[in-house]
């Protein structure tokens, strides 16, 4: 039997509720189908008011969910379209049922709930609602919003798809890191032993002690910097903010890097006027080690400590005169591990980074007056607190 809408105003189920189970089955079989087709969510649904339009069951309905807003049949006046998109999105808020009338039509509209959740509203349109008519319409809601439902797990589990693949690509990466970070002062060390075992000579076998020592402090350096990022990725690092003088700060990060400096001379240049910045001691030592670590390994003298007031923020900066940083690797610069056509990058900089964030801060890169690499640790300045005399 079909849909005919000739019958909608006789059409209420006789005593056995034989003609209005079969009409309500065969728009719901199709309705069903619709939405089980190959096809977009808003094609699918679009589909589906246009069935329920088409077999005279409303003159128009449309379906608000929180990304989107589908309608099919516009009614003939504004004022039905004003009512029934507002009386929707409070439908889809509050999760309950409402009707009323507005411009010569009844408006019906139906919570989409599924599994528990409100995923939206839908709303129809006709001349009355008459009970049989009203429950068709919740029964096509229900369909819907299973549709809906369906849509967004879907959705759900391709998301999950993608950060499963992405967590397996970093987990390839850490492994190359951390494989490539540790074998290389690890290797320095295991020939350094081979060599003192033949070695007689003092001059030569002190040469290959201070080569151990300098691959011991690498690899303590390295691993530092691992523990110290996965307390910062964990959120177990947090920054412990005083007041603090700039030349203060500096002259602590000079003091801890010289071990990593090879000789390497640094000069400084901070203005007199530079006001005190809100900072963590440690962590501002954290960066400065690391960035003069980089200057003097991968750069090229001399080596610059350069602090600037600039607006309403502080930069301090580490620059040197060598290549600067590849541009094959510069897009993921401050990525840990991440390697690029053969060139691998340490833990350093994006430990810096995450460090000047947790200060509410920020780290930049540059290139120097020079040509080479300038790294830049940028802190908001505020007013410090008045001292009482």
């Amino acid at each position: 039997m079909a849909y005919d809408p000739a019958m909608r105003a006789t059409s209420s189920p006789d005593a056995s509720g034989a003609p209005g189970r079969a009409r309500r089955l065969e728009l719901l079989l199709t309705v069903i189908e619709t939405l089980e087709s190959e096809g977009s969510l808003d094609e699918r649904i679009d589909g589906a008011l246009r069935l329920a339009r088409d077999a005279g069951l409303v003159t128009s309905g449309g379906v608000v969910r929180a990304d989107s807003a589908r309608s099919v049949g516009p009614p003939g006046d504004p004022a039905t379209a004003e009512a029934a998109l507002r009386l929707a999105a409070g439908v889809a808020r509050e999760g309950a049922e409402g009707r009323e009338r507005a411009g010569g039509s009844e408006i019906l509209c139906v919570p989409l709930r599924a599994e528990g959740r409100i995923e939206g509203a839908v709303w129809f349109a006709a001349p009355t609602f008459p009970p049989d008519e009203a429950a068709l319409a919740r029964d096509v809601a229900d369909r819907l919003a299973r549709a809906v439902a369906d849509e967004r797990h879907r959705r759900e589990q391709l998301e999950l798809a993608g950060e499963l693949r992405r967590s397996d690509a970093l987990k390839t990466a850490l492994l190359r890191g951390v494989t490539h970070e540790l074998r290389t002062p690890l290797a320095g060390i295991a020939n350094a032993a081979d060599a003192l075992m033949v070695i007689d000579d003092p001059r030569e076998r002190a040469e290959i002690l201070r080569a151990v020592i300098g691959e011991t402090q690498r690899l303590e350096r390295v691993v530092s910097n691992l523990l110290d990022l996965s307390r910062v990725e964990g959120g177990v690092l947090s920054a412990r903010m005083e007041w603090c003088v700039l030349e203060e700060l500096v002259g602590s990060g000079l003091l801890a890097a010289a071990a990593f400096l090879d000789g390497v001379g640094v000069s400084t240049d901070i203005p007199d006027d530079v006001p005190l910045v809100q900072a963590d001691p440690v962590l501002t030592e954290r960066i400065l080690v690391n960035l003069l670590h980089n200057a003097a390994r991968h750069g090229a003298p001399p080596v610059r400590v350069v602090g600037r007031r600039i607006g309403a923020e502080l930069e301090l900066a580490v620059e040197d005169a060598g290549p600067g940083v590849d541009p094959r690797v510069l897009p993921t610069v401050f990525e840990p591990f991440s390697h690029r056509e053969g060139v691998g990058l340490g833990l350093g900089l994006p430990l810096c980074r995450r460090l000047a964030e947790a200060q509410g801060g920020r780290l930049e890169h540059r290139t120097a007056a020079g040509g080479g690499a300038r790294f830049a640790l940028v802190l908001p300045l505020t007013t410090p607190p008045e001292v009482e005399g």
